[in-house]
């Protein structure tokens, strides 16, 4: 049989979120209660998210580039699902080794002839050996960015070439585990917008949002954050025209104005997010294209001009990472703000009419009784509309991991101890927190709901309202009127679940 009479190679990209459990969001560190309240309203034991992530449509939007036959997969949201390619990837966000593990061992029971890939950010935050102890069913693991290393792989494959030349993966040999030398990334001239048809998109029973990346990296280097390594340095942005392009295209073609900007840091540098807000507004906003969004964002790059911009951009809420209240434990971290810096920000965001969301880790070490009180202080006195706890982990790939003599650590993941605290008396702290904040509701990805609330057509108020039922309830369950307005946003809600 000639080359040229072989059948092209097929490969399938299988993404999605995972229906997460009540005891999976308590595992990851999360409180949970005010969700306790939505299920049981819901009638529901568990959460299905239906917003799609950009990463494994990038990946196969790269590939099809490349010719390469390529589809993607929501596994929990597809109802037909066949796994007969050639080449599986799995792309898996943080924390996802439960889904992994379920994932692979059923496309290897139905295809035992399949090449697993597993990439996104799991490959990074857990170490290839525990990946592939824990999940036999894996070949290769694509370590950091995929789109070139999984391009690479599956020419490598197809041409019965040796794997140790394809930088960026690890993979078993015999009783070893061998792990190439890191790709360096790629520029963002050589990626294609995502094609969201392969999703199926657009969809009415998905929520209507999609995320956007315009940068990749992160411009700051946090002693516990395995993104800024993930991406590399410098961090990548992408052109405002070319933005623009993205945004006016899923509005025409798809219908979809919404939108979360994945960018670890989308407000920095300040000037770049400055400027890209002022195109959105004069070539979109000024020409009848609405857009909203939400993104991340840092608390030193949030002026109250660049907030002011944002807003008139279509800015609904941003994630803000607070991560602690004790400016000491924010100087070990790598932050440098303070907390005076982080109650300011929250008062302009209010003032200008963006909704809030303020992360915190509870945990990192330094952290003690007294600085558990302080960020518990903070949140009471910035009162963002919602904040979010999350466990310190210890995850590879971070300074604090390859320093964790010098910072007393002992342990990995959630499973941890230092000189001040150990991993249990961080989830009492984190409840101590959410039961000492009376200006704030604690709500797992409040910016997130917010913008998923915004593309279903809840405006501001109504947004802001719901999360002031919500924090009513959690001390009032039986407030008639916190009940029944929350139910109203829960049913409209229902059919995204």
């Amino acid at each position: 049989m000639n080359s040229s009479d072989k059948r092209p190679i097929d490969v399938l990209i299988i993404g999605g979120f995972a229906p997460t459990t009540l005891t999976e969001l308590e595992q990851m560190g999360t409180i949970y209660s005010p969700l306790t309240l939505l299920l049981s309203l819901s009638n529901k034991d568990s959460f299905q998210y239906s917003l799609p992530s950009v990463g494994p449509v990038a990946l196969a939007s790269y590939l099809r580039k490349h010719d390469i036959q390529a589809k993607v997969m929501d596994f929990y949201f597809d109802e037909v699902k066949s796994f007969d390619s050639d080449i599986i990837g799995i792309s898996s966000t943080f924390l996802g080794i439960k889904n992994v593990i379920e994932i692979s061992a059923i496309v290897r029971k139905e295809n035992p002839s399949a090449i697993i890939i597993l990439g996104g950010p799991i490959s990074w935050s857990i170490s290839p050996e525990i990946l592939l102890r824990e999940v036999p069913e894996i070949d290769y693991i694509v370590r950091g960015e995929g789109e070139q290393i999984f391009l690479e792989l599956i020419n490598t494959h197809c041409s019965k070439g040796n794997p140790h030349s394809v930088q960026g993966i690890a993979f078993r040999e015999k009783d070893r585990i061998v792990e190439t030398t890191l790709r360096v990334p790629l520029s963002f001239d050589n990626l294609p917008l995502p094609e969201w048809e392969l999703m199926g998109i657009p969809c009415t029973e998905r929520v209507p949002v999609l995320p956007i990346e315009t940068s990749r990296g992160c411009p700051y280097n946090c002693v516990y954050c395995s993104e800024v390594t993930y991406w590399g340095k410098p961090v990548r942005y992408r052109s405002s025209t070319s933005v623009i392009e993205e945004l006016l295209y899923n509005a025409e073609e798809l219908g979809i104005t919404t939108y979360r900007f994945t960018d670890s840091c989308f407000s920095a540098p300040t000037d770049r997010c400055e400027k890209l807000c002022d195109d959105i507004y004069t070539q979109l906003i000024s020409n009848n294209t609405k857009i909203n969004w939400s993104s991340y964002a840092r608390i030193e790059n949030l002026s109250q001009s660049l907030l002011e911009k944002m807003k008139r951009a279509g800015c609904i809420a941003l994630d803000i990472g607070l991560e602690a209240g004790s400016t000491q434990v924010l100087r070990k971290m790598g932050r440098g703000y303070s907390r005076e810096n982080a109650v300011q920000v929250a008062k302009a965001a209010r003032e200008v009419g963006i909704i809030t969301n303020f992360n915190i880790v509870v945990g990192f070490p330094g952290e003690t009784e007294e600085t558990v009180k302080e960020t518990a202080e903070v949140i009471n006195e910035a009162a963002p509309n919602t904040f979010t706890s999350f466990i310190f982990f210890l995850t590879p790939n971070t300074r604090v991991y390859t320093h964790w003599e010098e910072y007393g650590l002992n342990g990995a993941g959630l499973s941890w101890k230092h000189n001040t605290m150990t991993s249990e008396q961080a989830i009492e702290a984190m409840y101590r927190i959410a039961q000492n904040v009376s200006e704030s509701t604690c709500f797992p990805a409040g910016e997130q709901l917010a913008c998923g609330l915004s593309s279903i057509g809840y405006n501001k108020e109504q947004i802001e309202d719901f999360f002031k039922h919500i924090r009513t309830l959690s001390s009032n369950p039986n407030d008639c009127q916190a009940l029944s307005q929350v139910k109203q946003v829960n049913d409209s809600f229902m059919k995204y679940w």
